[in-house]
Parts: structure tokens; C-alpha cells; sequence
């Protein structure tokens, strides 16, 4: 014998709640929404307020490190000033050095030069030689042929050589000698009666060939 199911039963759902029950289970769950909303809120907020005390605090850090470098610059730059006036002093007491002794002259040299053009049984007994002008300042790629070049061009030493012969014979032959020797712009000659002795006083002018050079300065050191 075969069972038949039933249908199933579709009566409708009826809820039996009272409406004071549903207005305040959904004021409870609007409270509920608001809750989290404002717990959101307080969470985001001092998130906010940490994460600003914390660049505050970095900031501070950095502030103050920025200052300590600030400071040690100072220091450094204080040292420096130290250095860079001495550097200046220097640099005053070289272009100083320069202006006073740029026409020093290898005297031993200038009275090799002449004593070598004295002729035998004459003696050199004096002479009277002033420095001219500190050279002028040369290019510092200059090479030697163009240094010595500028040196010859200008008047470095003049003055008087006297010489002491035994006659006036041998006056024109150490002027024409003088006026071969390297350096020797021009020379003329007098002759002076001394007694048994004749004394020839010999003007002479040299080149700045005559100068030492050990104090001259190029043009890029006399620009500093």
C-alpha cells in the first residue's frame, strides 16, 4: 500500500513581536551602528594624534641634529677665518717680499762679468751700482728663452766701475770689452789722472739678466 506525502504547509509567517519590541531593537542596533562609528572615530583620531607626536618627535630630532651641524659649520668656518687670514698675511708678506727684493741681484756674478773684462796689469778697485725696477711679473707658461727674452729687454743695473791702469791705453779696449759681455747694455768711460796712475770711471747699465730672479713672481701669482 503506497503513502502519499502531504504538501507542506504555506501558512503565513506572522511576527507576534509588538511594535515597541521592533522600534527598540532597532534604536539598539542604530546605537549599535553609532557606537562603532564613534570608536572608529577615537581610533582614528589618536592614530592621528600619535602619528603627529611622532613626526613631532622626529622633527625634534632632526631639528636637532641640523643644529649641532649648524654648530660644528660655525667652528669649522670660525677655524678657517684663522687660516684664511693667515693665508692672506702670507700672501701680503710675498707680494711685500716681491716688491722689495724682486730686484735682488747675484752681485758675485755682475763682478765676475766686469772684473773678466779688465785688462791684464789693471785692477778693478770700486764701483757704484744701483738696482733698477722689481721685474715685471712674465706669464707662468712662459719657458726660459722667453723669461730671459724679458729680462733683456729691461734696465736692471746702473751705475760706475772704476778701474786703475798704468796709462789711458787700455780705457777703450775694457769699454769695448764691457759691451760684449752678456748683460751689458751700454758703457762709456772717462779718464781720471791720479798720479803715477790712471783711473778710468766706466758708466754701465745691465739687463734685468742681472737679477736673481729668486723673488720674482709670474703674472698668476702676482694676480692672486
Amino acid at each position: 500500500m503506497s503513502r502519499t506525502n502531504a504538501p507542506a504547509s504555506t501558512a503565513p509567517r506572522v511576527n507576534l513581536l509588538p511594535r515597541s519590541e521592533l522600534e527598540r531593537r532597532e534604536r539598539d542596533r542604530l546605537g549599535a551602528t553609532w557606537l562603532r562609528l564613534v570608536i572608529a572615530a577615537v581610533a582614528l583620531a589618536a592614530l592621528l594624534v600619535g602619528a603627529a607626536f611622532v613626526w613631532n618627535v622626529f622633527a625634534q630630532q632632526r631639528l636637532a641634529a641640523e643644529q649641532a651641524k649648524t654648530t660644528g659649520l660655525l667652528g669649522e668656518i670660525s677655524a678657517l677665518s684663522e687660516v684664511s687670514r693667515a693665508l692672506s698675511t702670507e700672501r701680503d708678506l710675498i707680494d711685500f717680499r716681491a716688491e722689495s727684493m724682486g730686484s735682488d741681484i747675484a752681485w758675485a756674478d755682475v763682478l765676475n762679468r766686469v772684473q773678466s773684462a779688465v785688462p791684464p796689469g789693471d785692477a778693478l778697485i770700486g764701483f757704484e751700482l744701483t738696482p733698477g725696477a722689481a721685474p715685471a711679473p712674465v706669464p707662468a707658461a712662459a719657458d726660459d728663452q722667453e723669461r730671459a727674452d724679458a729680462a733683456s729687454r729691461a734696465v736692471g743695473l746702473t751705475g760706475t766701475v772704476t778701474v786703475q791702469s798704468g796709462g789711458p791705453e787700455n780705457m777703450i779696449p775694457f769699454t769695448e770689452a764691457l759691451r760684449s759681455i752678456e748683460g751689458v747694455a751700454v758703457s762709456d768711460a772717462r779718464a781720471l789722472s791720479s798720479g803715477e796712475f790712471y783711473q778710468y770711471v766706466v758708466d754701465i747699465t745691465f739687463d734685468q739678466s742681472v737679477y736673481s730672479g729668486q723673488y720674482a713672481l709670474d703674472d698668476e701669482e702676482a694676480a692672486k
